[in-house]
C-alpha cells in the first residue's frame, strides 16, 4: 500500500486492532506516517499493540490526539 502525500505529516488513529488493522497501522507507519492505536481498555490487544511498536490509547484520546481516523 503506496501512501498517499496527504497523510505525510498527519497522525492517523487506527481503531481496532484486528489482524486487518494490525498490518494497515505496520504498513502506515513504515512509510513515516504517525499512528496510534484506539482500543477500550479491556481489549485483549492492547499489549499486542504496544509490543508492535504503537502507542495506544483509548477510543476518545486516540480520536482526540489524530488528524485521521480509520475505524477497524
Amino acid at each position: 500500500m503506496a501512501v498517499q502525500k496527504e497523510l505525510l505529516g498527519k497522525k492517523v488513529a487506527v481503531l481496532g486492532y484486528n489482524e486487518d488493522g494490525a498490518e494497515y497501522a505496520k504498513s502506515l507507519m513504515e512509510q513515516g506516517v504517525e499512528v496510534v492505536i484506539g482500543l477500550r481498555e479491556v481489549d485483549a490487544m492492547w499489549p499486542q499493540a504496544e509490543r508492535d511498536g504503537f502507542r495506544v490509547m483509548n477510543l476518545w484520546n486516540a480520536v482526540g490526539a489524530s488528524d485521521i481516523i480509520q475505524v477497524w
